[in-house]
């Protein structure tokens, strides 16, 4: 692809946009291009990536810095970054295969998490039941109420050892889901800056 095909290209994905936008954008890549002269196209457009993902930034930049003065205009612009994140068809599959691994992860991080308070919560259940059978049995003997009654406190200490285990779980879990979010996105923008 030459100079002409490349700003053909772009001008055509920033029709969404309004003229004076369009016009200044078109502008800004033309003095690109003429600032690194005529021998360096090849490497200035491989530089700047495809026209589709220059556009793409471009009206999801208009989209989200331009406060809308109307309804219209704001679901319009919402309209423009949804586009903007369609026109990159290489970046979408991964994106979507990125949020489906992200989103199976934190499924499985809950399950881990509610599979604990449930054992903690039959547990404690399990202990208070085990104490009243405890009283229960008072007539057959003190042998067996204290096995009863131990039985029930054993329960109910695991009980509660199993809920604050499951509070801490959950707590160290998510917070580190929540860190390894951050550096993902994180680096998602660094990519997107260096390309």
């Amino acid at each position: 692809m030459n100079r002409a095909g490349y700003m053909k290209e772009l001008r055509r994905n920033l029709e969404a946009l309004p003229f004076e936008e369009r016009e200044a954008a078109i502008s800004y890549y033309e003095e690109y291009f003429d600032e690194a002269g005529p021998d360096r196209e090849t490497e200035t457009i491989e530089s700047l990536g495809s026209p589709e993902a220059i556009a793409a930034e471009l009206k999801a930049d208009y989209a989200v810095n331009k406060p809308p003065k109307t309804p219209r205009e704001g679901a319009s612009k919402v309209w423009l970054v949804i586009l903007a994140i369609f026109a990159i068809p290489i970046a979408l599959p991964l994106a979507i295969a990125l949020a489906a691994v992200i989103f199976s992860l934190f499924v499985a991080l809950l399950a881990v998490i509610f599979s604990i308070g449930v054992a903690a919560i039959a547990l404690l259940v399990g202990g208070i039941l085990t104490l009243v059978s405890g009283f229960g049995v008072i007539a057959t003997g003190p042998l067996t109420t204290l096995f009863f009654l131990g039985g029930g406190l054993a329960l109910l200490g695991i009980g509660i050892l199993f809920g604050y285990l499951s509070y801490i779980v959950a707590v160290k879990l998510l917070g580190a889901f929540a860190r390894l979010l951050g550096r993902l996105l994180q680096r998602v923008k660094a990519r997107g800056k260096s390309s």
